[in-house]
């Protein structure tokens, strides 16, 4: 390979493998940034869904409050009037489903028993102390509780508030909000969306028994294919600490956050999981890496030809004219000297080189 090529390679691929290495680090410190601003938008994301719970609880809690001190509904329990107490809750249940998603209204005898579940007036008389430690704290202290809670019906946001008469406990009265509604609209607000699972373990049956079941099911989505997809890739599962996941589905990076989720006692009964499109901030970086290479390819073609074009004007037409000048000093014809001084020097060192050998 000539001189001109061989030095023009050299340099170009010296100049593309730095803009390479440039290009790469730029990447990398970029790929660092995205994450950290995948991982602070899906936090944020979260706390959508954990402020909508935190405001329904307090709704419900506000709800049970008002209710425990009905007098109409202190009257029908310290009566045991069930069919009174059903014709004058119903309608109330009725206008707090429509409104506020509240999808449980449930009073209890001041034994802990089930006494009338409004929206399933034939099922009662269940000893809830066996499963319901947010119905015993209210028993116990006479104080409102809220949080989440598992009971027959399922998992709900629940408040339970002391039906009293003087200092008499006539009861407990609850009210618990649909988690569904919850998370359409913790979706509304954001485009994320959400799921809620349950460990099918810590479930209760009809018959308020613990269940045999296992594994996670969801107890509450915004889009059940969507995280039934998630969950056969295995982006989903139980932890006691939050977590971050990626996974592409039908040609879309998302972005995934897992959180236990935790009933009134503290025991994790599931995982909440908060998924948002990542592909528009992934194709970005992608691009990047497109823009990247392509600076690399044409640094090295525009060096190879500057670098080309300038040897031979520099150097390799100068030795040329060098190499015709030896030439012609062996044939005794007249010299052509060099513009450039540094090789006018060395034609005339050679003329002088050849003079000094001719016999004299």
């Amino acid at each position: 390979m000539k001189l001109d090529k061989t030095l023009s390679i050299v340099a170009a691929a010296a100049l593309a493998l730095t803009l390479s290495v440039g290009g790469w680090v730029l990447q990398m410190d970029a790929r660092a940034l995205l994450t950290q601003a995948e991982e602070q938008e899906i936090d944020a994301t979260s706390l959508v869904l954990a402020t909508a719970m935190d405001q329904a609880a307090t709704l419900s809690a506000t709800h049970a409050e008002s209710l425990a001190r009905d007098p109409a509904i202190i009257t029908h329990l310290q009566s045991n009037d069930r069919a009174g107490l059903q014709a004058y809750a119903r309608p109330i249940f009725e206008q707090l489903r429509t409104l506020g998603g509240v999808d449980v209204l449930h009073f209890h005898s001041a034994d802990m028993h089930s006494f009338l579940r409004v929206w399933e007036p034939e099922n009662f008389g269940q000893d809830l102390s066996r499963f319901r430690p947010m119905i015993v704290a209210a028993n116990h202290d006479r104080r409102v509780r809220k949080g989440l809670e598992l009971g027959v019906r399922g998992l709900s946001l629940r408040a339970v508030s002391a039906v009293t008469e003087g200092e008499n406990l006539i009861g407990t009265v609850e009210v618990g909000v649909d988690l569904k509604s919850l998370t359409e609209l913790s979706k509304a607000a954001s485009g994320a969306d959400y799921a809620l699972f349950l460990d099918a373990a810590a479930g209760i049956t009809d018959k308020g028994e613990p269940s045999q079941e296992t594994g996670l099911k969801i107890e509450a989505s915004t889009d059940a294919g969507l995280f039934q997809t998630l969950q056969q890739t295995g982006s989903i599962r139980l932890s006691r600490a939050a977590y971050l996941d990626k996974a592409k589905i039908d040609g879309r990076t998302l972005g995934i956050m897992g959180r236990p989720l935790l009933d009134f006692s503290g025991r994790m009964i599931g995982t909440i999981v908060v998924t948002r499109d990542f592909t528009g901030l992934e194709g970005h970086l992608s691009r990047s890496l497109v823009t990247i290479a392509a600076v690399a390819i044409v640094g090295f073609l525009v060096t190879f030809s500057i670098i080309m074009v300038t040897l031979r004007s520099l150097v390799l037409r100068p030795l040329e004219t060098l190499t015709e000048q030896v030439k012609a000093n062996a044939a005794n014809k007249a010299e052509t000297l060099s513009s450039l001084p540094e090789f006018r020097a060395l034609q005339s060192a050679v003329a002088e080189q050849r003079n000094g050998e001719q016999p004299s």
